[in-house]
Parts: C-alpha cells; sequence; structure tokens
C-alpha cells in the first residue's frame, strides 16, 4: 500500500473530506489530492504532523505494509470559531459528521477492579464513592458516531477533538474501551 493509499484510506475511515483534512493539517485540498495520488509526498514537517494526528508512525506511513491499525485523531479547535462552549458540541458534530452519520450521545464510567468495586461499595458515605469521583473529573460529552461498519468513539474537551476507531464488532448498548465503560443513552438529534 503506497503512502498516498493509506492516506486516503485513513481519511475516509474517519469520514474527512479532502478540505477537511487540509484543514486539519494546514495544506490546501490540492496538496492532499497530490498526496493520495501519489504525485507529491508531504515534507518531513507534514509527515511528523500526520504522524501525530493519526497517532501512527512515519516508518509505519513510508513503509509498504499493506494493514491499516485502528486508527485514532485529535484536532485543536478554533476557539474563535466556536465561541459558545454550550453550541459548540453539536456545531463540531454537524460539520465533521453529517448525514447519514448516527450520533448516539454516550456516558462514561471507569472500569472498577475488584478491590475499586469493594471500596465504591462500602466506602464511607462522607468521602464519596470512586465512580462518583471519576465521573465529576471527566464530565465531557462522549459520542459513538456510526456509519455503515465504521464505528467511532468521539471526545470533545477543551476545544478538543479525539476520535477512536472501534471494532467494527463493538457493541452498540454498552462497550468498554480502555480504562473506561460506555453506554448509549440514545441517538442524538441535531438540527439542519
Amino acid at each position: 500500500m503506497t503512502l498516498g493509499q493509506k492516506l486516503k484510506e485513513i481519511r475516509k475511515r474517519f469520514g474527512l473530506s479532502q478540505e477537511q483534512l487540509a484543514e486539519i493539517m494546514n495544506v490546501s485540498r490540492q496538496a492532499i489530492t497530490k498526496w493520495e495520488n501519489d504525485i507529491g509526498l508531504p515534507d518531513v514537517t507534514n509527515l511528523q504532523e500526520l504522524s501525530k494526528v493519526f497517532g501512527i508512525t512515519v516508518d509505519y506511513l513510508l513503509n509498504d505494509e499493506n494493514n491499516l491499525p485502528a486508527l485514532s485523531i485529535r484536532k485543536e479547535l478554533d476557539k474563535e470559531k466556536y465561541k459558545n462552549k454550550m453550541t459548540m458540541y453539536s456545531e463540531v458534530l454537524k460539520e465533521y459528521y453529517p448525514e447519514p452519520y448516527e450520533i448516539y450521545i454516550l456516558t462514561r464510567h471507569k472500569k472498577l477492579n475488584f478491590v475499586e468495586l469493594i471500596l465504591d461499595t462500602f466506602i464511607a458515605p462522607e468521602i464519596g464513592p470512586v465512580s462518583t469521583a471519576d465521573g465529576f473529573s471527566d464530565l465531557s460529552p462522549y459520542y459513538l458516531v456510526k456509519k455503515d461498519n465504521l464505528k467511532l468513539l468521539v471526545n470533545i474537551k477543551n476545544y478538543v477533538l479525539e476520535v477512536v476507531e472501534l471494532p467494527s464488532n463493538t457493541n452498540n448498548k454498552k462497550f468498554i474501551y480502555g480504562k473506561n465503560k460506555f453506554t448509549n443513552c440514545g441517538k442524538l438529534k441535531l438540527d439542519k
């Protein structure tokens, strides 16, 4: 698989248009087109940025390996563009995941080990449960975004959009990712 083929596959797996990827990379759409068609190569700075944005190594981008790993993306959002934090979430979701994407609101809870579960169950009421304290440590919204076989875990926190590709067989109602348990609270309807 060439660098251009990998880049195109990565972009499509995240449902990004060439324009959106160009915005993330701070380059022109034409540059993305050239890279995807193997007409030109990104310079070292852009290769490093691609590596950072998608959580993969520069070596992986440049070698001929065919299998793409599970991917993630991290994008800092423009604070000037999204001035109102309350409407920012829906604006970002509408921009990056328009129909036919399906967006579901998720609740997040820390996946407790046995000791934490015992402490959480029997801890003194004046201190409060471990799971409650963890819940207040991260109040940012989480979403499950679906389209065809693509499933993405989306989080927006402190003007940063983080997206993780989930396995296609991930349960839509409840699933564990990392040290967190997520529960689907229902489909989100965004105004057009």
